[in-house]
């Protein structure tokens, strides 16, 4: 993963699936949506424009 000057957005169990269709765009005028694979307590990167992830907890959806 190469290294950005972008933050880390935090996220949680809540936020899933995680899908980033780019950095501050509203929908319309962002990349493709992608959903982003991310693992319990780890940290992602969106392959097209680098903003990285952050879960915070468990990927085990609790209702």
């Amino acid at each position: 993963m190469k290294q950005t000057n972008q933050p880390v957005i935090t996220i949680t169990n809540q936020d899933l699936p995680l899908i980033c269709t780019g950095p501050q765009h509203k929908t319309w005028n962002g990349h493709p949506r992608v959903y982003l694979p991310i693992q319990s307590n780890s940290t992602i990167q969106c392959p097209y424009c680098s903003t990285q992830y952050r879960l915070h907890g468990s990927t085990d959806q609790q209702h």
